[in-house]
């Protein structure tokens, strides 16, 4: 019985890669998103309620927007690559190895932190952006909760 909730909880996290993936790919293979950033920044951080992200994203983002840019774009994947092949192994495998979660909570530490960065930087823009990260982000912590728990005190 725990094995298949188990494997729901994998199954959610491959999902959760797989948006990661989604959102790196078209990044990556899109073209533009390096050359824009700065751009896009500079525009939404105008109206960015959280004074000191605002600041920060005018001081140190926009100017340094293509560093900042490749770190995005290459976090995401490394982030969706993380999750998805944690996810996939545990849901396939009979034995539940430490470096398969190892691998998988090290990947959901990526996406908090990037949803977190989203979060703080487009949530205001609307409800379904603010829902979104909001809810992966959760979704994240919890499966990290859970993986350092089980790392810590294994069954």
């Amino acid at each position: 019985m725990i094995d298949s909730y188990l494997k729901c909880f994998f199954g959610i996290y491959l999902i959760i890669g797989l948006i990661w993936a989604r959102s790196s790919l078209e990044k990556i293979f899109g073209g533009e998103f390096v050359d824009s950033l700065g751009g896009i920044l500079t525009k939404v951080a105008q109206a960015n309620p959280y004074l000191w992200y605002k600041n920060f994203l005018i001081g140190v983002v926009t100017p340094n927007s293509q560093i900042f840019a490749n770190l995005t774009m290459w976090g995401e994947f490394l982030t969706a690559v993380s999750i998805s092949a944690g996810a996939i192994y545990l849901l396939l495998s009979k034995t539940k190895e430490r470096a398969s979660k190892i691998l998988l909570l090290g990947g959901l530490i990526g996406g908090m932190f990037l949803n977190t960065i989203f979060w703080l930087g487009f949530a205001y823009t609307s409800p379904a952006t603010d829902t979104l990260n909001l809810l992966m982000l959760l979704i994240e912590l919890l499966g990290a909760v859970v993986l350092i728990k089980d790392l810590t005190y294994p069954l």
